[in-house]
């Protein structure tokens, strides 16, 4: 996973370098590959210095369960050589899931700062605002797949009927269908990817979320973001794109393959339009999800529920 979150951040920045007519990455590493772990260990190697005022313990304790319990959720993807899956799994999953992005915000708020503490405040909002949605739209295809294919509510088992589920029914298709728009939707808002990252808002917060941080806790803020933009696309790519499917889910080398090439295709997609698009005021963005992203969730789950 480690590896994944530095192929990935790589990735990301060689792409916006090429939207943003820049090389990106290019000195350390073959092709500047290496240059995100360079980043980071420099981080890691500097004085952990933290506020009179802030919180010197806690914040860490807390940022490093939110990444082993992201990491522990590779164990339950195709990316696993012996997947773990159980009964209503989702519920645990959607839980350790949402630990993540409010880890960040703890870590933000654990410095005062001005900048920071309006930056959590509208990440707080924007949280609020996208997580019902996002559980509401995975779980489309959960239950269609529990109702289907009798997958007790299994996230992993679900992927590997997901492809299915766009032509079980009609009802089935058009619950998919309006679930996975909503549910990118949301996926953009947890990511802050634009027009939805007014927690950050680099010219107007200074440097938002992590406007007091630096060394290791900076890193470890960095890290979790980036641990973020392979867990959630990895679980849309699973639910909603096929799965593992064209390949067999007892063949793990395809498996992952077709996963990752899924993956990489949804991550290209929101790295393009995080480079692309305008920023939404606080009240724009929160007033979009609540309007066009609630309802469509909700739409979807009330079809799914009738199919």
């Amino acid at each position: 996973m480690i590896l994944l979150v530095i192929l990935t951040q790589w990735y990301v920045r060689k792409i916006t370098g090429r939207i943003q007519f820049r090389r990106g990455p290019t000195r350390t590493g073959p092709a500047g590959v290496l240059q995100p772990l360079a980043d980071f260990m420099k981080l890691l190697s500097k004085e952990d210095v933290v506020n009179k005022y802030g919180l010197k313990y806690s914040p860490l304790v807390i940022i490093v369960l939110a990444i082993g319990s992201l990491i522990s959720l590779s164990l339950v993807t195709p990316l696993a050589i012996t997947p773990i899956y159980a009964p209503y799994d989702f519920l645990i999953i959607a839980y350790v899931i949402l630990l993540a992005p409010f880890a960040l915000a703890y870590l933000a708020l654990s410095a005062p700062n001005p900048y920071s503490s309006i930056a959590s405040g509208r990440y707080l909002v924007l949280l609020i605002s996208a997580d019902p949605a996002y559980i509401a739209t995975h779980l489309v295809p959960v239950m269609l797949a529990a109702k289907y294919f009798n997958t007790h509510f299994s996230t992993y088992l679900t992927s590997t009927v997901s492809h299915q589920l766009w032509t079980a029914s009609l009802t089935s298709a058009i619950a998919m269908a309006i679930s996975s728009v909503a549910g990118f939707l949301s996926l953009m808002a947890i990511l802050m990817i634009k027009p939805f990252d007014f927690p950050e808002a680099e010219t107007e917060l200074y440097w938002g979320l992590f406007t007091e941080l630096g060394g290791p806790r900076l890193a470890m803020g960095f890290f979790l973001k980036f641990l973020e933009k392979i867990v959630f696309p990895l679980i849309y790519a699973m639910l909603f794109l096929g799965g593992v499917w064209p390949a067999e889910p007892g063949n793990w080398l395809a498996s992952t393959l077709v996963v990752l090439i899924k993956y990489v295709v949804v991550l290209t997609l929101i790295t393009v339009i995080d480079n692309s698009m305008p920023r939404f005021r606080p009240d724009q963005g929160v007033r979009f999800l609540w309007k066009y992203c609630y309802t469509l969730a909700l739409l979807g789950l009330a079809v799914a529920i009738l199919s």
